[in-house]
C-alpha cells in the first residue's frame, strides 16, 4: 500500500474536492486571523497591534495572486460572522495592512453576505 500524496477535501459549497491549501496560505491565515482578533484580545495595545500587522504584511507578500484570491474569501467568511460594529473594526485593521485586499475581501463580502441571506434562497412558485 502505498501512501497518499495529496490530501483532498471536500468544499462546502458544491462538495467537490479540493486540494488542501498551501502553506503559505495557511500561515497567511492564522497571521491575519490574529490581527482582526487583536483589538478583543489585547485592547488598545498599539505595539501588539504593529507586530501583528507586520507578521500578516510579512505572509501576504509571500501568497500567489491564486493564494491572494483565496485569502479575500477566506477574510469575507470570517468578517461576514461578526456584526456591524466588529465587521467596520475588523475591514479598517484590514486596510491599515494591505488596501488593494481590504478592496477585494470587500467585494467578496458582498457576494458572500448576499449568499447568506435567506430571501435569496427562496423560490419563486
Amino acid at each position: 500500500m502505498q501512501p497518499c500524496t495529496t490530501l483532498v477535501h471536500p468544499t462546502p459549497a458544491t462538495g467537490e474536492s479540493a486540494a488542501v491549501p498551501s502553506l503559505s496560505l495557511r500561515l497567511a491565515q492564522r497571521a491575519f486571523a490574529a490581527l482582526i482578533e487583536a483589538p478583543r484580545r489585547h485592547g488598545p495595545d498599539p505595539f501588539r497591534r504593529a507586530q501583528l500587522a507586520g507578521a500578516a504584511r510579512r505572509t501576504l507578500s509571500a501568497l500567489s495572486a491564486d493564494e491572494c484570491a483565496g485569502l479575500a474569501g477566506w477574510l469575507a467568511l470570517q468578517f461576514a460572522s461578526r456584526s456591524g460594529a466588529g465587521r467596520a473594526g475588523a475591514q479598517a485593521v484590514l486596510a491599515r495592512v494591505d488596501a488593494t485586499l481590504a478592496a477585494e475581501v470587500g467585494l467578496a463580502l458582498a457576494g458572500v453576505l448576499d449568499r447568506l441571506r435567506p430571501e435569496s434562497h427562496a423560490t419563486v412558485a
